[in-house]
């Protein structure tokens, strides 16, 4: 089993170079992310259905290998994602938490838990998909602040 997390600050007060995000335009920035994967990367399909407002369902295709998963939203504070039980997969489990220590100073701490598929003693899988995550959060922040900028997240969302 792979336990890990890390953090990724989205805004610095002190960096005038970097346009600041609004804990609003970062929610919907990790809400999208979460309902459509797939825009975030391409090498991603996905379907999503709502169960309630703040639930959805969706089923996510890469290669020949697909992952259900329930994803929980608990507005402008988690996402909650644990895949379904009841089908037959790897169990793997994320959250994704807004922190802000001080007022404006946004950052998300990533929280991975998820089964190891293989063994491989020359290669460390778990090490690989560390660095993996942390890469594709980073793209993620980088992506959601660019969509932000741009307004963008009202033409993407609907």
């Amino acid at each position: 089993m792979l336990e890990f997390e890390h953090i990724v600050q989205v805004n610095d007060l002190n960096d005038d170079s970097i346009t600041d995000l609004t804990r609003q335009q970062l929610w919907q920035g990790l809400v999208l992310r979460a309902r459509s994967p797939e825009k975030f990367n391409r090498s991603l399909a996905c379907e999503a259905e709502s169960v309630t407002e703040n639930e959805f369902l969706r089923t996510i295709t890469v290669g020949d290998t697909q992952f259900c998963e329930r994803v929980l939203l608990h507005p402008e504070e988690k996402i909650h994602t644990s895949t379904i039980a009841e089908v037959a997969q790897i169990e793997a489990e994320s959250v994704t938490t807004i922190e802000e220590p001080e007022s404006g100073f946004l950052f998300v701490r990533f929280s991975y838990k998820r089964d190891l598929e293989e063994y491989d003693e020359r290669v460390d899988v778990a090490e690989h998909l560390k660095s993996a995550y942390v890469q594709v959060d980073r793209d993620a922040i980088a992506m959601i602040r660019m969509l932000a900028e741009a307004e963008l997240f009202d033409q993407l969302i609907n």
